[in-house]
């Protein structure tokens, strides 16, 4: 895929993030699994961006989200075929 990535993007999806992962540190290379977030604070995270973005996730994109570079992607990548 070749889309630019925002770094205000990047900042909301971190931003989102941080407010369900117990304070956990992390950058965009983290695995998702590593920021603390039991099943429902990911399902709010989640939520919360497809709510701000206007983007519905589809099982497949769900199932790619390994890191936070997954998740921003994603989202940029709806933005820019907007």
């Amino acid at each position: 895929m070749n889309f630019r990535i925002d770094e205000h993007l990047v900042t909301s999806v971190r931003q989102c993030l941080r407010e369900h992962c117990d304070g956990a540190i992390f950058d965009r290379e983290t695995i998702l699994s590593e920021l603390n977030l039991d099943s429902l604070d990911l399902l709010e995270s989640l939520f919360e961006l497809e709510t701000h973005y206007g983007k519905t996730l589809s099982n497949a994109e769900l199932a790619s989200l390994v890191t936070v570079e997954d998740l921003v992607k994603v989202f940029a990548s709806s933005i820019s075929q907007a």
